[in-house]
């Protein structure tokens, strides 16, 4: 599988985290509690050095995290390895750490930045590794 390379703007988020195993986070049903799905993107990080997984939304120009009463964080703009996972979310779900996998292995990984995944939809995840210019 080929991955290609993106170019990300930086981008605003408000977030929940969790520590520890992403599958076993609730950070995704804390943020869907103050967040309409309607109308909003969603994002998830995952640090494996300090093990933080972070549920996004990203701010709208104008909007803060204080809206939600959530903390804000940045996801990180630059060159990014994509890929594109649909089908039942849960099937999707479980491709997500072997994707990046193979990611890392076509691309190598620029360790300033996190991975990211926005869930487009309930049946499509986009993967962004970050990788070095």
């Amino acid at each position: 599988m080929t991955f290609p390379i993106i170019e990300r703007e930086a981008m605003r988020v408000a977030y929940t985290a969790s520590i520890g195993d992403p599958s076993a986070s609730d950070a995704f049903q804390r943020l869907e509690q103050v967040v309409p799905l309607k109308g909003n993107r969603f994002f998830a990080t995952f640090d494996s050095h300090t093990q933080e997984y972070r549920a996004c939304v990203a701010l709208k120009p104008g909007q803060s995290g204080a809206c939600y009463g959530l903390p804000e964080g940045v996801l990180a703009g630059g060159k990014y390895a994509q890929a594109k996972l649909s089908g039942p979310f849960a099937e999707i779900v479980a491709k997500i750490a072997p994707t990046f996998i193979q990611m890392r292995r076509e691309h190598g990984r620029d360790p300033t930045r996190l991975p990211i995944e926005f869930y487009k939809r309930s049946s499509e995840i986009l993967l962004y590794l970050p990788v070095l210019a």
